[in-house]
């Protein structure tokens, strides 16, 4: 089986999944598929009832704070003049 052949089955599987794996590439897929799995769990054990809309609007937010928090990409700060 393909990537493409497992991306629209995924698709085919859980939309809200397919939608924020194509919207966060570089999240691995079974970090989108557990966010939105975790997502799901936490609103169950609150007794909160959330529709896709919301499920996707919390994993997204999730996912971003993902991204935002990735250290740089290696760079080191210029050292200071006299260190």
């Amino acid at each position: 089986m393909t990537s493409t052949q497992l991306v629209w089955q995924a698709d085919v599987r859980d939309p809200v999944i397919g939608r924020l794996r194509r919207e966060f590439p570089s999240i691995p897929t079974d970090a989108v598929e557990r966010c939105v799995r975790d997502v799901r769990l936490r609103a169950r054990h609150l007794g909160v009832d959330l529709t896709p809309r919301l499920v996707e609007a919390v994993a997204r937010e999730h996912l971003m704070s993902m991204i935002k928090s990735e250290p740089p990409s290696g760079r080191r700060p210029e050292p200071l003049p006299g260190e």
